[in-house]
């Protein structure tokens, strides 16, 4: 079945957006001291929460798509075709959705060498002096968000500007859950992952006539 694609123009006011490490371990009942070990399937956890309005149309005055006065049927609707999770549905972390510097340039590609899955580092060709992804951004080539914790060359502490070579490193959690090949297009804008809804009861939206309502939905990811 296909994955839904989240409508242009419904934005929550909060966000929630981590990654879930996916650790293991256990703790001596003698003298506390806690083994902690790395799994291999960490995810993304997400919240989204909507203060929505169910307005109405007067005839002749078009949609309404964007109006958080009307945003409530549009989130019904949503909510029903993801049928508690049946149907998957992608989005990015609202709160960031473009790089943090304002000249990083977008039309990036993986160096010459394909970059292999479990990878946490990769290679961007940006171009010589253009500005790479900045620490804390989100870059994607593999159908999932993955958070920058690192880039080379640094500058300013947190940006990475291309040599002459104009290729930049950047490192990244969670690792890459498919190969990427050399020269493919790195994503920088709009990073979006694979979601679904935890709780079958998400479209409970009980208000005031009248009054906005509050939606509280929470999804995870859904891995490759």
């Amino acid at each position: 079945m296909a994955d839904l694609v989240w409508p242009a123009g419904l934005v929550p006011y909060k966000t929630m957006f981590y990654l879930q490490p996916h650790v293991g371990g256990s703790e001596s009942p003698l003298t506390r001291t806690r083994k902690v070990y790395g799994l291999s399937a960490p995810r993304w956890i997400a919240r989204l929460t909507f203060r929505a309005g169910h307005g109405y149309e007067e005839v002749g005055t078009g949609p309404q798509a964007a109006d958080p006065a009307f945003a409530a049927a549009r989130l019904d609707a949503l909510i029903a075709e993801m049928e508690g999770g049946l149907y998957k549905i992608r989005f990015h972390d609202f709160r960031r959705p473009r790089p943090q510097h304002w000249l990083t340039s977008y039309n990036t590609a993986v160096a010459a060498a394909p970059v292999a899955a479990g990878a946490t580092s990769i290679p961007i060709f940006i171009g010589n002096g253009k500005v790479g992804p900045s620490i804390g951004d989100y870059i994607g080539g593999d159908g999932r968000p993955h958070l920058v914790t690192g880039v080379m060359p640094l500058v300013g502490g947190m940006t990475a500007i291309a040599p002459a070579s104009g290729i930049v490193t950047a490192t990244f959690k969670p690792p890459l859950s498919a190969p990427i090949a050399s020269g493919a297009p790195i994503e920088m804008v709009e990073v979006t992952g694979r979601f679904e809804l935890t709780n079958a009861d998400a479209g409970q939206n009980e208000s005031e006539v009248g009054t906005p309502t509050e939606y509280v939905l929470d999804f995870v990811e859904v891995l490759p």
